[in-house]
């Protein structure tokens, strides 16, 4: 059926509500693109659905089915809905779109969000002033907003910004602060967001060309605590999701939330390689130049071994380029990395790195011949993987690099 039999026809849309309201209707995700829904009485798709939704503002049937389909099929209908419809009438649906754009949305969707406000802000002030001051109100007073001697801590899910004001500078003032933190992520708030943080430490991380940002600055400080590192480990999992960034980084250096926890963690301990790669795996590595920066300061930190060529590896096989440096092709080129990076070429990775997950170790599989290459072009500059008489390829000890061309000739095949 069209949208349009049931904007027209009042008696049709209230018998559909009340289907949908008593959930007789059953899902089709596995057929044609969009979803098709069936009721007791109808048969409509997704699109169809979402329009009649969103004519009649039926929020709380947008939210079901956002849950029940996806959001970018909601996205994309009320995308159309509210190009078309830019009235007082629809004040409402604006408003939901907006908070549920930046929630649900992707990063880049921050400019439509603005647009939308921009609008709402021509349609009623009041409204706007609301969401700019207040947020959307759906956070919890408790999470919305925290006070004590130690600390303030604000957050709004429009504006997607939380304030943290350190009023003492001390380990627990940071305690209080990352409780809030990991406490607010449990509710939906927006995955891109800015950190204001209001303290005194300028720390940084060891890691050249990292953006410093308000957000960097308050990580640093917090990991200079070590009883605040499990805090941090719990941030940076809640924290993480692909396709999302910082507000407060600029957009050439995108860091996806816990960039700064998961770094400053990875060069304070090497027991933080799962942690490590379980980032690698999330984060959208072509649009996270830190992502290459961490690499070199990883392998400054703790040199190349056995123990660590796993983390290394995995950084180099999820980053787009790692650069050639020399001092990686000094750390590698020894018996005993030569041997691992033997190994590396012909055995199972979750052989070699046991933290890894069986599907993260699929993955490596999958694209072995790829991930060799990225590393034999990091530690060695080589870039032609079939020209063995090549300077560069002839720098690698032997006699590992005659049973690399061996291994070479097949993994290339």
């Amino acid at each position: 059926m069209k949208a349009e039999q049931f904007i027209e026809n009042e008696a049709l849309w209230q018998q559909l509500a009340q289907e949908l309201l008593e959930k007789q209707y059953t899902i089709d995700k596995e057929g044609n693109y969009p979803a098709s829904i069936r009721t007791t009485s109808f048969a409509l798709d997704a699109f169809v659905l979402t329009e009649v939704l969103c004519h009649y503002q039926q929020f709380t049937l947008l939210d079901v089915f956002r849950q029940e389909l996806d959001f970018e099929t909601q996205r994309y209908c009320l995308s159309r809905f509210t190009q078309k419809h830019k009235s007082f009438t629809y004040l409402p649906l604006l408003r939901y779109y907006a908070i549920n754009l930046r929630k649900y949305g992707a990063n880049f969707e921050s400019l439509t969000v603005e647009e939308l406000l921009r609008t709402i802000k021509e349609l009623d002030a009041e409204t706007y002033n609301n969401l700019i001051k207040i947020g959307s109100g759906d956070l919890p007073i408790n999470k919305q907003r925290a006070e004590t001697d130690l600390i303030y801590c604000y957050a709004n899910d429009v504006l997607a910004t939380i304030l943290i004001h350190i009023k003492e500078e001390t380990e627990e003032a940071y305690r209080e602060a990352m409780l809030y933190l990991n406490a607010l992520l449990e509710e939906d708030f927006p995955k891109s967001y800015s950190i204001f943080y209001e303290g005194e430490s300028d720390l940084v991380l060891p890691i050249e060309r990292l953006p410093v940002t308000p957000s960097h600055h308050f990580f640093a400080k917090v990991l200079s605590y070590p009883n605040l590192h499990a805090a941090l480990v719990e941030y940076s999992y809640k924290a993480m999701a692909e396709y999302h960034f910082y507000g407060d980084v600029a957009d050439e250096e995108a860091a996806m939330p816990s960039t700064f926890a998961v770094f400053g963690l990875g060069l304070y301990d090497k027991s933080y390689s799962k942690l490590i790669i379980d980032y690698m795996e999330i984060c959208d590595a072509d649009h996270s130049p830190p992502t290459e920066y961490f690499a070199k300061a990883y392998v400054e930190r703790w040199g190349l071994t056995p123990e660590t060529l796993p983390i290394f590896a995995y950084i180099v096989a999820t980053v787009p380029t790692v650069p050639y440096e020399p001092f990686f092709e000094q750390a590698m080129n020894t018996d005993e990395n030569l041997q691992w990076l033997e190994k590396y070429m012909t055995t199972p990775f979750i052989e070699l790195c046991p933290v890894i997950s069986p599907e993260q170790n699929e993955r490596m599989e999958e694209y072995k011949d790829m991930d060799v290459a990225s590393l034999l072009y990091t530690c060695f500059a080589i870039v032609h993987l079939n020209d063995f008489t090549n300077p560069k390829f002839m720098r690698i000890l032997s006699p590992y690099r005659e049973r690399f061309e061996e291994i070479l000739k097949v993994l290339m095949s």
